[in-house]
């Protein structure tokens, strides 16, 4: 045991020091990542949960919409070439159509997505009411809708 030992415990504070310091950098890449990034007009959006891999127990989720896309799914894989530069994990939890007007202060959000299944509005809601506290926000609960 003692040979063992005497060959881990060199090896092991480094290994932890290493270890907290990559974790320190992917954490602060992951709270510094914007919950919101939502284009005005009508739009596709998905709401993505972001984590450092392996680590779900710290997972944000986040809210991406933009124009021009022909499908959710589009819009996903712009969100997960966004994470993946930071080195960081996505899980899709759906999506839904956002309508935002500036003039009024005024967001709308609805339907869903046939590929990746429907958002929780509420919870796309409470988001985007961190960012937007002034806006009228309204979820609603229908369905498909273009």
């Amino acid at each position: 045991m003692d040979k063992v030992r005497k060959l881990i415990l060199p090896t092991w504070r480094p290994v932890l020091q290493a270890t907290r310091k990559y974790c320190d950098v992917q954490m602060k890449k992951l709270v510094t990542l914007p919950l919101v990034d939502i284009p005005e007009g009508k739009f596709k959006y998905v709401a993505a949960k972001v984590y450092i891999h392996g680590d779900m127990g710290h997972a944000r989720t986040i809210v991406r919409g933009f124009q021009r896309v022909k499908y959710h799914l589009d819009v996903y894989d712009r969100v997960q070439n966004e994470v993946a530069a930071l080195e960081l994990c996505t899980q899709c939890v759906g999506g839904g159509y956002i309508v935002h007007d500036k003039e009024k202060k005024y967001i709308k959000i609805y339907g869903k997505s046939q590929t990746l299944g429907k958002a929780d509005h509420r919870e796309t809601k409470s988001i985007l009411h961190s960012k937007f506290p002034d806006y009228h926000i309204d979820a609603q609960s229908g369905g498909m809708e273009e």
